[in-house]
């Protein structure tokens, strides 16, 4: 089935769990993408992006949830920001780069650093053991 279809979907199930005017202000506006695990919602403005995590950010992951079967890492942007991140990418890495991969990028980049934060811990945990401060 089509992304557009299941956000469809989606936005179906938010109609009937939200009244008719926060439904149309906040949601019906609004697009999606699917980027493999990744949902992209679009919004109009700033404003509706920033509603959207923080008021209604766990009805729409349950919703999400409900239609794809799975969870989702769910982005909020501003309508063609993505689009705008990418060229940005591709410009300054030389090779297309989707939202998605660099996000992913930078959280295995995270990851290697924490490890090595853990690895450098340890070592000054165990030298402070062995020669006590006194």
């Amino acid at each position: 089935m089509k992304e557009y279809h299941l956000w469809e979907q989606v936005k179906t199930k938010l109609a009937q769990k939200l009244s008719g005017p926060s439904f149309d202000t906040w949601f019906a506006s609004t697009s999606a993408t699917v980027d493999e695990d990744w949902l992209i919602i679009e919004c109009m403005n700033e404003i509706q992006c920033e509603w959207l995590q923080t008021r209604y950010g766990e009805l729409i992951s349950e919703t999400v949830r409900e239609v794809f079967g799975r969870d989702m890492r769910i982005f909020v942007s501003v309508h063609g920001e993505r689009q705008r991140i990418e060229k940005r990418l591709e410009q300054r890495h030389g090779v297309p780069m989707t939202f998605r991969q660099y996000m992913t990028q930078l959280e295995q980049q995270v990851d290697e650093l924490e490890r090595r934060i853990d690895h450098y811990a340890r070592i000054i945990d165990e030298l402070l053991a062995s020669r006590p401060i006194h």
